[in-house]
């Protein structure tokens, strides 16, 4: 697929990593509402790919993300912006267009949260708003020191609608998530790092070589078994422990006769690393 404010690439031993980077470099990566569609193509077209077996989103050049960008609309005015409200507040708002808009940003990020593949977010940059939001939403994430992290909603009068309400106490603790999202202030790569966000912080020049590491680390995994292991963590979140363990019951009986588990087992008994295939 090609597109205009994304750039997508196949990385890895087995071409299995999905390297999407956001390519709008001069807004820091904002979102614009064709970068929203553009995503949820991706990442529609990705869920059905078998070949695919981790994704990894980063940004180009020095920011991961700055939030939503609609600065390029024709009515910028009465719809949500990252850009400085106006002097007086306009005197109607179309609530119609605001509510489909907001369809649109939030099915890419539906789709994002539909991937059974592990995600990781490799935060080269500034990560605020919308940005913070698709970072709380990976699986995995590596971080440049350079990084920093902001609710940026608040501080415009609204809150993290894009999942990050959600998301982010569930990453970085209650007490944390409430603070970032009620004060709206900065949080620097290292307060980040130490409350969870990131799986590894590292120096600017590291950031690619390890995010790789990551990467390829799960691209060499069982694709089945990873995938099951990801939707049963999420689905039973909510559920009592009998009930998480028979959903697992049911989920073995679809893993136990694959390939990659007979693989598995004559790997450890020939004491060699797996060739998992995913089947």
């Amino acid at each position: 697929m090609d597109f205009e404010t994304l750039l997508v690439e196949r990385r890895g031993k087995r071409e299995g990593i999905v390297w999407v980077t956001l390519n709008r470099p001069k807004k820091l990566n904002a979102l614009s509402m064709q970068t929203f569609g553009e995503l949820e193509a991706l990442f529609r077209e990705v869920r059905k790919d078998r070949s695919a077996r981790c994704l990894v989103i980063t940004g180009a050049g020095r920011g991961f993300c700055a939030g939503a960008d609609f600065s390029g609309s024709a009515s910028a005015q009465q719809e949500r912006t990252t850009e400085k409200p106006p002097a007086e507040a306009p005197p109607a708002i179309d609530l119609e267009r605001s509510r489909l808009n907001f369809r649109v940003e939030s099915e890419a990020y539906i789709a994002f949260r539909r991937l059974e593949i592990p995600t990781i977010a490799c935060i080269n940059g500034v990560c605020v708003g919308a940005g913070f939001d698709l970072v709380a939403h990976c699986d995995m994430a590596v971080g440049s020191t350079a990084a920093r992290f902001q609710v940026a909603y608040v501080k415009r009068g609204l809150f993290a609608d894009l999942g990050g309400f959600w998301s982010l106490p569930r990453i970085i603790g209650w007490r944390k998530a409430m603070e970032m999202m009620t004060t709206g202030r900065f949080m620097s790569a290292e307060e980040a790092h130490e409350a969870g966000l990131t799986n590894y912080l590292v120096e600017p020049e590291d950031l690619e070589d390890k995010t790789m590491e990551l990467a390829l680390a799960v691209e060499a995994g069982p694709p089945v078994a990873q995938k099951l292991g990801k939707t049963l963590a999420i689905r039973t979140a909510h559920l009592d422990f009998e009930t998480a363990l028979e959903l697992s019951g049911i989920a073995l009986s679809v893993i136990e006769p694959s390939q990659d588990r007979v693989e598995g087992v004559r790997a450890f008994m020939e004491k060699r690393e797996p060739d998992f295939q995913g089947r």
